[in-house]
């Protein structure tokens, strides 16, 4: 009977477990315990599909059984009929309570026990389909992941003076966040870009990948920032639709020759732009998020001399709770960050391990996280 369901029977009667498998052996694998403590080593041995449990037996009783299979081993899919002679509310509502799925009362009706019996078959298939749905759907999602790392960048392009860190942890599942830096002009500058893509999954993916296509083009054919960023939203614009999905990003030319940045700021989280002798800054957003609302592009600039640095992340940073429960900023991020931005190096590590220590441990994040660090360090600050 190999595509028939196996069904452990539990009652401390022979007589009673005997009849039981009788009746359904024809079509069913059977097993048979006349204990608890039978039942859950049968049960640890075979992982049934089906389990008939007499609720009354000395020493472990059917409920012991019953909690033991729900909460010890977190099995929420075998099917629990419980067979019982106390027609009670009470003991009904105690076992729906700790997790069985039907009752059937002592005497039972031989027609009525086939027709629970098939119930059971039928839902216990319906549950493995939507178990392996479940799990080739997760499978997708691991291989869209493992694609996507592959968009983001695998090496530092070499500037004499020029310091980058980079920070990229997904949440587990296909990221929106999406990081990148390239020399454009010749070498003349960097482009940088940390996007965060509305909710998580493939569709997110899908939608980081154009954002990373158009970015990519301009490194082999250059284009002015804010142009690059008119591309783009014409782009999602017309992926996206009338769809809630939407894009922030921060994107950056760090020009090293003539010590300046320009910058444009969709929505994003503000960048933090540390200069010698100077408090650190925030750049603020210059235009409204992207793929939502059509908006002119609003490019800034501002001086970016030797001896500066330029910290970009994304919102998984401060949307977490502390360990006494009380949520953490973008203000705390903010402080905590700060007052890790100087010329040493590994200053993206000093940070998430100032989050450790302001949170009372490690950090339960939520959402991906991603960070670029640029530092010019050509001269001492």
């Amino acid at each position: 009977m190999p595509d028939s369901s196996s069904i452990l029977i539990v009652d401390d009667s022979r007589s009673v477990r005997n009849a039981l498998a009788s009746l359904l052996r024809k079509s069913h694998a059977i097993e048979q315990a006349e204990n608890g403590e039978q039942a859950l080593a049968s049960y640890a041995r075979n992982r049934p599909d089906i389990i008939l449990l007499d609720l009354n037996m000395p020493g472990m009783n059917g409920l012991e059984v019953l909690r033991t299979i729900r909460e010890g081993f977190g099995d929420d899919e075998t099917y629990i009929l419980i067979l019982t002679a106390d027609d009670s509310s009470g003991t009904k509502t105690r076992g729906l309570s700790l997790g069985a799925n039907d009752f059937l009362s002592k005497p039972f009706d031989i027609a009525e026990l086939r027709a629970r019996v098939g119930v059971a078959e039928r839902q216990r298939k319906l549950t493995r389909q939507l178990v392996d749905y479940a799990r080739r759907i997760q499978n997708e999602i691991d291989l869209v992941a493992s694609l996507q790392s592959k968009l983001l960048p695998t090496a530092t392009p070499y500037l004499q003076g020029i310091h980058i860190e980079s920070l990229y942890e997904p949440s587990g599942e296909a990221s929106g966040d999406y990081y990148d830096f390239f020399p454009v002009q010749e070498g003349r500058k960097i482009r940088t870009v940390v996007a965060d893509v509305s909710g998580h999954g493939a569709r997110a993916a899908f939608i980081m990948s154009i954002v990373r296509t158009v970015f990519r083009i301009t490194q082999s054919r250059y284009m002015p920032l804010d142009e690059t960023v008119a591309l783009l939203e014409n782009h999602l614009m017309d992926a996206i639709g009338d769809e809630e999905d939407f894009v922030t990003v921060f994107t950056a030319d760090v020009d090293f020759t003539d010590e300046r940045l320009d910058y444009i700021n969709a929505g994003h989280c503000p960048g933090i732009l540390r200069q010698p002798s100077q408090e650190p800054q925030l750049l603020t957003g210059s235009m409204p998020l992207l793929g939502f609302l059509k908006a002119p592009v609003k490019m800034r600039s501002i001086p970016f001399t030797r001896g500066s640095g330029l910290l970009l992340f994304t919102d998984g940073f401060y949307d977490w709770k502390k360990q006494d429960g009380t949520l953490f900023s973008l203000e705390d991020f903010i402080a905590a960050a700060t007052g890790c931005l100087g010329r040493d190096e590994h200053v993206l590590k000093k940070i998430t391990t100032t989050l450790e220590e302001a949170g009372g441990g490690m950090p339960a994040y939520r959402d991906d996280l991603t960070a670029l660090w640029i530092f010019n360090e050509t001269t001492a600050s």
